[in-house]
């Protein structure tokens, strides 16, 4: 199980959270977002960054020619749309020898069948809590919709994951227990399906680990990924 730290917009707190060897790390690059993570031409820091882990380019229905330059500019590897990109577009560039990742906001109604026909030009699919915002919402849907889920590309779970809040907006517990059910290949001991079986492959973790929007809780993410896969 590989994990993704997304929302970052911060050099010397970037640079701390690559100490966890997190697989993946998430920029930004939606502007009506409080983790906007800035114009390309600030960002020669981002190019810098020390590899294995990937990169990451969040984008929102962005102009293809955009995405391609912003991915060659600062060496990212992976490419996440968070829009209403059409299969077309996810095709394109894909074929431009990026990694294609196609965010759905899921909920109770939410058809599981729109994703057949991203099946083939994406990589990967993310499954996200449909709210308000495009991400960052910090609430987890009902994972058990995911039992709906019937195809072979591989997905990455987001939305909410992390330590729940008290009413003052403090962290409490982890809950990694209930991740850990879910996460299982085996849980005939557990309640929920068992997703690592069923194509889950990363999870996306993001706002319930920030002391504010895109600057991330060292600690707290520390704690997390040492309890989850201990």
């Amino acid at each position: 199980m590989q994990l993704k730290i997304c929302g970052l917009k911060h050099p010397a707190n970037v640079h701390q959270l690559l100490t966890l060897e997190p697989d993946y790390i998430g920029f930004i690059f939606y502007k009506k977002s409080p983790r906007f993570v800035g114009e390309v031409t600030d960002l020669a820091w981002v190019r810098e960054l020390p590899s294995p882990t990937k990169k990451v380019g969040v984008f929102v229905n962005e102009a293809v020619e955009v995405v391609i330059s912003t991915a060659e500019a600062l060496g990212l590897q992976v490419v996440q749309l968070h829009g209403d990109e059409s299969p077309a577009i996810c095709y394109t560039l894909k074929m431009s020898g990026l990694e294609i990742w196609k965010a759905f906001g899921v909920d109770e109604d939410f058809d599981f069948g729109k994703t057949t026909a991203y099946a083939g030009c994406c990589d990967k699919f993310l499954f996200d809590t449909k709210g308000k915002n495009r991400g960052g919402n910090g609430v987890a849907f009902d994972w058990g919709l995911l039992e709906k889920y019937e195809g072979v590309t591989p997905f990455v779970l987001s939305g909410g994951i992390g330590p729940p809040l008290t009413p003052k907006g403090e962290p409490t517990d982890f809950q990694v227990s209930e991740l850990q059910k879910w996460l299982s290949p085996d849980n005939s001991a557990s309640v929920g399906p068992p997703l690592g079986g069923r194509g889950l492959v990363a999870l996306d973790i993001n706002s319930r680990f920030e002391i504010e929007p895109g600057l991330k809780d060292f600690d707290l993410i520390k704690t997390f990924k040492h309890e989850l896969f201990k």
